[in-house]
């Protein structure tokens, strides 16, 4: 009989054994995931686009599916201001937006589009690497969390006539970014400036709305602009820089450890976005000349230097802290 209930009392522990086991394996098996929609405003073949993708990818991978990223290409939830504005209000997620968009919540941004700031990449990649660090208490306060910036190429006028001097622009609408700046820039050189979101460019190229617009040499190819707009005029007034950002109460809701994990892979995916932009920067202008468009280069900067300048007169002691960004952009 004692025999009996041992063996009965042992069996009993094996199948509470098991069953504990089972719960704690199934315990194990639900964890919190947090997903993101990621909105983007170019196409899916991209170089940022396919960063991104990378980007999401290896994020799904490095925390075992916790935090699950969605890439939305080509603005499909909208262009970078309601980007912007859904990303405060958490609808979305993250986003990777034009600098322009953002200066009625973060004016310190307003130093990047000045013309002529920067005269190369390299000077571009590092002045915007500490501002980074310089402004993501301003990006935090207003409902932002500042993963990086990434240099998405210098602008360039392309249009469908050739532009050589400002004298070329007079008279003529441009198509410009939502930004006080921008509007002043190109009232300054006597052109008339129209907001135009980005994903309407092409159209409005082909219906004479405007007659010219600013973008980088990538998206002169990527976008087909060169069809709409057969002439680019190499001027590098202005570095276009994207701010990539996400919700602070979505990224506030993440682990220390997945909070670090996209830290680690931001350093990567924008240093693959800068090399292979400069890459198809070349590649760009290339195919669009083999497929019919004018590439004007060695422009005299002088006289649009001379021209643009009151917009520095204008701007630049309204922007905060000014003096103290400029010497931090230009490493001084």
């Amino acid at each position: 009989m004692k025999k009996t209930i041992i063996v009965l009392i042992c069996g009993m522990l094996m199948l509470a054994q098991g069953l504990f086991a089972g719960g704690a394996a199934e315990a194990n098996t639900t964890q919190k995931v947090s997903k993101g929609k990621f909105n983007i405003d170019v196409p899916v073949d991209h170089p940022k686009a396919v960063a991104f993708q990378s980007f999401a990818d290896e994020l799904r991978t490095e925390t075992d599916g916790r935090v699950d990223i969605t890439i939305f290409p080509s603005s499909q939830l909208g262009g970078e201001l309601e980007t912007a504005e859904g990303i405060k209000l958490n609808s979305i997620q993250l986003g990777s937006i034009t600098t322009s968009v953002l200066t009625s919540w973060i004016p310190e941004l307003q130093i990047l589009d000045m013309p002529f700031l920067f005269t190369e990449d390299e000077e571009a990649t590092n002045g915007t690497t500490w501002l980074a660090g310089y402004l993501q208490d301003k990006f935090e306060k207003q409902g932002f969390h500042l993963i990086g910036f990434s240099i998405n190429g210098a602008r360039n006028p392309m249009s469908s006539f050739p532009i050589y001097t400002p004298d070329d622009v007079k008279g003529k609408k441009i198509r410009v970014i939502q930004s006080p700046i921008h509007l002043a820039l190109w009232k300054s050189v006597g052109s008339t400036p129209v907001s135009i979101p980005a994903n309407e460019i092409f159209t409005s190229m082909q219906t004479k709305v405007v007659d010219f617009f600013d973008n980088t040499p990538t998206n002169y190819w990527s976008w087909k602009f060169y069809e709409a707009a057969p002439y680019y005029s190499e001027l590098n007034h202005i570095y276009a820089v994207a701010a990539w950002v996400c919700s602070k109460d979505w990224y506030d809701g993440l682990s220390a450890d997945d909070q670090k994990t996209i830290s680690n892979l931001t350093g990567k995916t924008i240093s693959y976005i800068h090399t292979e932009l400069r890459k198809q920067d070349v590649s760009a202008l290339q195919k669009a000349a083999d497929n019919g468009a004018t590439i004007i280069r060695n422009i005299d900067k002088t006289p649009w230097i001379e021209k643009m300048k009151p917009v520095w007169d204008q701007f630049g002691a309204s922007i905060p802290n000014s003096q103290e960004m400029f010497d931090g952009l230009l490493g001084k």
